[in-house]
């Protein structure tokens, strides 16, 4: 229960984040020590990182945990979250590879 409260907090978070910058072509990394998009101040839960790609159209977004053991992601064009293994006190520390789900193409799904 405690693993689908989590992905549910970090799913949220990342589709909010996404909206906020899918009206222009970017990537960025959000933490606890924040960041800006579109003139929006954005800050993070403690040791939580978000990673968004957008082509202005699309996002592919992810998110982790550094205690955690997974890092999950999602896309505009699918209703998927998808999960992969990571190291734990390691965030993962790639933007998504592509702004649609195939950056996810080799990821599990829940």
């Amino acid at each position: 229960m405690k693993i689908l409260k989590e992905v549910l907090k970090i799913s949220i978070g990342v589709v909010c984040v996404c909206l906020l910058c899918v009206s222009l072509a970017m990537a960025f990394t959000c933490d606890s020590s924040g960041c800006t998009i579109n003139s929006l101040d954005f800050k993070c839960s403690k040791n939580v990182q978000i990673r968004c790609t957008s082509n202005g159209d699309q996002y592919a977004a992810l998110s982790d945990h550094l205690r955690g053991e997974r890092v999950f992601g999602l896309s505009s064009d699918s209703m998927v979250i998808y999960y992969k293994k990571k190291s734990v006190d390691q965030h993962y520390n790639s933007n998504p590879s592509a702004s649609d789900s195939s950056a996810f193409s080799n990821w599990s799904s829940l």
